[in-house]
């Protein structure tokens, strides 16, 4: 089987942007380490581990980019009161799945859904 023999799979999320710059100054302004590979590519990392890539797509529509991403945190609560001054954050909500989650939204317009188990 599969799944037993090669270990443990550690995902990232490789998200298209579509200015660099700005994608790094907000990654940044979350709190999150960025580091440029080139000037195409960027590493976001949170307590040093990598959690999303960033990738230059310069014809991105960013009104219609449908991407989304997950990232299963402790507390929610938490993060969403950290940051409770972006713009694009919706307010927490318990799901009927039992998650409790928000939604943020990059300047290209990729979704981060935020959430922990209730």
């Amino acid at each position: 089987m599969i799944g037993r023999s090669l270990g443990h799979i550690v995902p990232h999320m490789i998200l298209p942007v579509a200015d660099m710059a700005a994608a790094m100054a907000f990654y940044r302004g979350l709190g999150f380490d960025v580091e440029a590979h080139s000037d195409t590519y960027a590493w976001v990392r949170h307590r040093g581990h990598e959690i999303l890539h960033l990738d230059l797509v310069p014809e991105l529509d960013t009104a219609t980019n449908p991407v989304t991403g997950y990232l299963h945190v402790r507390d929610a609560d938490a993060w969403h009161r950290e940051w409770a001054d972006q713009p694009t954050l919706t307010p927490i909500v318990d799901q009927p799945w039992d998650m409790r989650e928000f939604t943020l939204t990059d300047p290209s317009g990729n979704t981060l859904r935020v959430g922990h188990n209730r």
